[in-house]
């Protein structure tokens, strides 16, 4: 009797064990094609109480480095510095498998083209001109996977009346502005590879 009883104890010990984290493991994969090392430092909640310091070589369009890491799903605190060495934070909501891609650095990802009858037709697709649409339709790619990208942009123009710019010079008896900001996708609240 004593051995039955020891028996179930310890089954409802190690029952207690196995569902104290209620979490799965899942598969992140991640694409570097920046022509960058890309780091990425994932702090989990307190339900998981995980860290992971992720490193994925320099890879570009022709030759992509491809990681493939074991994770538990969670919703992370994430830092990643890319770009040599730019960085960013925000979460990483990691609720299945995911495939995340870098994308060479100063350039844009490619949107749908749409109309607007007060600035003709917009698209995002035009690396030569500085374009930004009003409405974003970013292809993506396939479900659950995300391109990222992220770095300092250059705009230069006309400065308007009553707008505070980063810097102002002269050329040819004129006066221009300029500004950097950071470019980044994805944007929004349904993407996982949140900032």
């Amino acid at each position: 009797m004593k051995k039955l009883i020891s028996f179930v104890l310890l089954l409802v010990i190690a029952f207690s064990i196995m569902g104290a984290i209620p979490t799965k493991m899942v598969k992140l994969t991640i694409i570097n094609k920046s022509g960058y090392d890309v780091y990425m430092r994932l702090e989990g909640s307190p339900l998981t109480d995980t860290f992971h310091y992720l490193t994925i070589e320099a890879g570009d369009r022709d030759a992509p480095v491809t990681k493939l890491f074991t994770i538990m799903s969670d919703v992370y605190t994430r830092t990643t510095w890319q770009c040599n060495g730019l960085e960013s934070t925000g979460n990483l909501v990691v609720d299945g498998n995911i495939r995340l891609t870098f994308l060479p650095c100063n350039e844009m990802q490619c949107a749908w083209s749409e109309y607007d009858p007060d600035a003709g037709w917009l698209t995002g697709c035009d690396n030569d001109k500085f374009i930004i649409p009003k409405v974003t339709h970013y292809t993506q790619g396939e479900p659950r996977m995300e391109k990222v990208t992220y770095w300092d942009a250059f705009i230069s123009g006309i400065p308007k009346a009553g707008t505070v710019h980063d810097g102002y010079w002269n050329y040819a008896n004129a006066t221009y502005a300029w500004d950097i900001y950071k470019y980044k996708l994805p944007i929004g609240l349904n993407f996982r590879y949140q900032y």
